[in-house]
C-alpha cells in the first residue's frame, strides 16, 4: 500500500522566503534599467569602499533613508518648539473649530474652482 501527500488547495499555500547561508531570511530584488552613468558610479563606490554592489546599494538606500527620517524628525522638533514658543496653551472651544474648519472648507472649494 502506497500513501500519498494529499493535494493542497491554492488558498492554503504559504509564501515561504528563501533561506540564506546564514540562517535569516531576506527580500530579493531585481534592479532593472539602471542608467549607466549611475552603474558606473555605484561600482566606483563600491570597489573604493570594499564592498560588493550589492552591499553599496543596500548601504546607499539604507543611508538615504535614514537622512529622510533625521529631516522630519528636524521638522517635527521644529513644530514642538514653534508650539512651545507660542505661549501658553488655552482650550479649544467649539467655536474656534468650527471657524477653522469653514475656514478651510472656504479655501478648498476656491481651489477647486480654479483648476
Amino acid at each position: 500500500m502506497q500513501f500519498s501527500r494529499p493535494k493542497e488547495r491554492e488558498e492554503e499555500k504559504i509564501d515561504v522566503p528563501k533561506r540564506f547561508h546564514y540562517g535569516s531570511s531576506m527580500a530579493e530584488y531585481t534592479l532593472k534599467n539602471i542608467p549607466p552613468d549611475i552603474y558606473q558610479r555605484a561600482q566606483a563606490a563600491a570597489e573604493n569602499n570594499f564592498r560588493s554592489l550589492n552591499q553599496e546599494i543596500i548601504f546607499r538606500l539604507s543611508r538615504s533613508f535614514d537622512a529622510e527620517e533625521a529631516r522630519v524628525s528636524a521638522l517635527h522638533a521644529k513644530w514642538v518648539m514653534e508650539a512651545m514658543e507660542s505661549g501658553s496653551a488655552k482650550p479649544l472651544k467649539t467655536k474656534d473649530l468650527d471657524a477653522a474648519f469653514a475656514v478651510g472648507l472656504k479655501r478648498a472649494t476656491a481651489r477647486k474652482t480654479r483648476k
